[in-house]
């Protein structure tokens, strides 16, 4: 490599191809990805094993009727409780962040891309939709509203670190140079739990997500939807400024998984779940694939 001396420590020289700087080489961005596979598979596992037990306690029903949460969709004659829904939700969201992860870890094995890094946490905060099967197994076996609030914070605070995290994505793609990322990952976990710090829960009132209902909730979803659009138009700025359509079609991918995501953590209907289930299928594809083939060329 131009510029090395002959005796330069692998390590360094990973650390230099790698664009990132010389304390985060190429292993250390493997493993982060490897890391994230992990936790995501745990989570997902968590996930199984409450869909698992909830399956056969027949008290569910009674207990959301009790909270005014329960609903019945009719879909070509089959009657879905809301609750299953919820349930079916949470297991797709939870599978689609290990299969994700796994398809970065096969497709950027040489390659980098700081956009996908911070994807990659994205995606691995959708595995902890299974705390909200876990907070109705909690409710049922009678824990207090509070250790219940609990639960429900952390379920945000990971969802609020998850938007960050994808919204720096974004910056990157409209050319941020921040070598420093996993203090940004710092910084953005810090933001998160400062605003869920502040988040009040109203204990007692639940959601159909099967969550209690939290304070604030239209400004929560103002500034979901804000992250999405502003992460959209840093990718669509990216178009002009690195002169490459790719990412028109990468922006195009980031728009479709995070849309499926906001219509999948809310449990719609049926319907709305299985158009979220394509939307984040094909936008990931999409995403990954198009980061990876520009970046191989970089």
């Amino acid at each position: 490599m131009p510029g090395a001396s002959p005796g330069a420590a692998p390590g360094l020289q990973a650390g230099r191809n790698s664009g990132y700087p010389c304390g985060v080489t190429l292993p250390i961005r493997r493993s982060t990805y490897w890391i994230l596979f992990g936790v995501s598979a745990a989570m997902a596992l968590l996930a199984l094993a409450c869909a698992a037990v909830l399956a056969f306690r027949k008290n569910i029903p009674v207990f959301l009727i009790e909270h005014g949460i329960y609903k019945v969709f009719v879909v070509f004659g089959l009657r879905i409780p809301s609750h299953v829904l919820s349930m079916i939700d949470v297991l797709v969201l939870s599978l689609f962040s290990v299969i994700s992860i796994a398809f970065i870890l096969r497709s950027f094995r040489k390659t980098v891309s700081p956009e996908v890094f911070f994807f990659a946490f994205w995606l691995a905060s959708l595995s902890f939709e299974s705390l909200r099967l876990l907070h109705l197994l909690f409710a049922l076996a009678g824990m207090t509203d509070s250790f219940l609030a609990v639960t429900d914070k952390l379920y945000m605070g990971v969802r609020f670190f998850g938007f960050i995290a994808v919204f720096i994505s974004g910056l990157y793609a409209a050319g941020m140079r921040n070598e420093k990322q996993f203090s940004i990952l710092g910084a953005s976990a810090g933001i998160s739990v400062a605003l869920v710090s502040i988040l009040p829960v109203n204990t007692g009132i639940w959601e159909r997500t099967l969550l209690f209902r939290l304070g604030y909730s239209q400004l929560i979803t103002g500034f979901t939807v804000a992250i999405i659009l502003i992460t959209i138009a840093n990718y669509l700025v990216a178009v002009r400024m690195r002169g490459d359509r790719a990412y028109f079609y990468i922006a195009l991918g980031i728009a479709a998984v995070t849309a499926g995501d906001f219509l999948a953590g809310r449990d719609i209907s049926p319907l709305g779940s299985l158009v979220a289930l394509a939307l984040m299928a094909a936008g990931t594809f999409v995403y990954i694939y198009k980061l990876h083939s520009y970046y191989l060329w970089q």
